[in-house]
């Protein structure tokens, strides 16, 4: 005879699986820091035993920066050709695909993005300093610029008053999309369109 908790539990495939305790760590993750949660609630928050988390983890750490990862990475769809639209048409319809895509992540991605700053621990920096230079080459394309060490230097630490001012917006309420949209369009204007030194 199976028991109760045994028999509620479904059989997924291996990438399925890890997907759904990924989901099921951020889902806990948005709503309190790493340090509160314990590999137990995990478990049970995606119902599975803890040895499964193990099993696809290694740690609770892992599955931690499994889901920064996840969460920090901006999305891979691609936007329209704009390389027929003047340079600020450009960059206003790459920062509104940007903040769709906060808009989609929402809370979560904005805790995700802001946990190196809390942490300030080398694995979780490495994954938001691996983010922020996706981001930056994903901008440059979008923009139709090329991808040139030099202007993604100057475009990774726009990453962050990005992330600050999806806090004020998604988070505090202090800022609307719109203003956002224009601190970050003129901020990304300056940056891709001042000439080198």
């Amino acid at each position: 005879m199976t028991s109760p908790s045994t028999s509620a539990r479904t059989r997924l495939a291996p990438d399925s699986r890890r997907q759904s305790l990924i989901d099921a760590a951020r889902a806990l993750y948005a709503q309190r820091p790493y340090d509160d949660v314990s590999t137990a609630e995990l478990a049970r928050a995606a119902g599975v035993t803890r040895g499964l988390i193990n099993h696809y983890f290694g740690t609770k750490r892992e599955l931690f920066l499994a889901v920064m990862r996840e969460s920090v990475m901006m999305p891979a769809e691609a936007l329209p050709d704009l390389s027929a639209l003047p340079m600020p048409e450009r960059v206003r319809h790459t920062i509104d695909w940007i903040l769709d895509a906060a808009t989609t992540y929402g809370q979560a991605w904005v805790a995700a993005s802001g946990a190196a700053n809390l942490h300030g621990d080398s694995d979780v920096q490495a994954i938001v300093d691996e983010a922020d230079d996706r981001a930056a080459r994903l901008v440059l394309d979008a923009l139709c610029l090329p991808d040139d060490p030099h202007r993604r230097a100057r475009l990774r630490p726009v990453a962050a008053y990005v992330k600050a001012l999806c806090r004020e917006w998604l988070v505090r309420g202090t800022l609307t999309r719109d203003e956002v949209s224009a601190a970050v369009c003129a901020t990304v204007l300056a940056v891709v369109t001042e000439e080198p030194r």
